[in-house]
C-alpha cells in the first residue's frame, strides 16, 4: 500500500493530479479541499494517499491532511459509502464541518450534500458519530467540537473555572452528550465530573 506521494507537481485539476515521483507520474484523485491547497504545477507537493484495489483497477485517492485521510477512510466504513462517494462528500463539506454536522445530528445540512439523501444522512449519524469521538487524529484536530447549545457552553465555561483544560473539559462533554442529548448545564457538569478520564484528574 502507498502511503504517500512525494513529488513534483505535474498535473492538478479539478478531482485529480498527476504526482511526478522520481520520472514516474502517479494519479491520484483529490477531493477540492485538497485541490485547491495543491501549488502550481511544477512546484514540490506530498500527499498521504489511500490505495483502493479492485479486480480492474488500482485507484489511488490523495489528501492534503492527515484529518481528511483519516475522515475519508471512516466514511468508507458507513454502509454504502464508496470511494466516490465518500470523495464527493469531502468535495461538497469540510472534515471539520461534516464533524460538527454529524456530532449536532443535523440532518439538514447532512441531506444538503449531493447524494446524501434523509437515510443515508441518519446512517453516518448512527455509524460515525461514535467513531469520530474515538478517532485520535480528528479528536486532536477537533477540541472545540461540541453540541452546540446554552447549556452546553455554560457546562464548559464551568468545567474550564474549575481548572480542566479545554481538551479534558471537551473529550468528558462529548462522551456525556454522546449518551444523553436533554441534559442542564449543572447536569453536564457532573455526569462530566464523574467520568473516569475527569476523576483521575484531581484540581485543587
Amino acid at each position: 500500500m502507498i502511503a504517500y506521494l512525494d513529488g513534483i507537481l505535474a498535473e492538478k485539476k479539478p478531482f485529480s493530479a498527476v504526482i511526478d515521483v522520481n520520472g514516474i507520474g502517479y494519479l491520484t484523485l483529490v477531493s477540492l479541499s485538497t485541490y485547491e491547497k495543491l501549488p502550481e504545477r511544477g512546484q514540490k507537493v506530498r500527499l498521504l494517499t489511500h490505495t483502493h484495489v479492485r479486480e480492474d483497477a488500482f485507484v489511488l485517492f490523495g489528501f492534503a491532511s492527515p484529518e481528511e485521510k483519516e475522515m475519508f477512510q471512516i466514511l468508507l466504513g458507513v454502509s454504502g459509502i464508496g470511494p466516490k462517494s465518500a470523495l464527493a462528500i469531502l468535495s461538497s463539506i469540510s472534515t471539520r464541518d461534516l464533524q460538527q454536522c454529524i456530532i449536532d445530528e443535523n440532518l439538514d445540512v447532512l441531506t444538503k450534500i449531493s447524494g446524501i439523501g434523509k437515510k443515508t444522512a441518519q446512517r453516518l449519524i448512527v455509524e460515525l458519530k461514535e467513531k469520530l469521538q474515538k478517532s485520535e487524529v480528528l479528536t486532536r484536530k477537533s477540541a472545540n467540537l461540541l453540541p452546540k447549545g446554552e447549556a452546553m457552553d455554560e457546562a464548559l465555561a464551568a468545567l474550564l473555572s474549575l481548572g480542566y483544560e479545554r481538551s479534558e473539559a471537551n473529550e468528558a462533554l462529548m462522551r456525556v452528550a454522546s449518551v444523553k442529548r436533554k441534559l442542564t448545564a449543572e447536569e453536564l457538569v457532573k455526569q462530566a465530573l464523574s467520568s473516569n478520564s475527569m476523576a483521575r484528574i484531581a484540581r485543587h
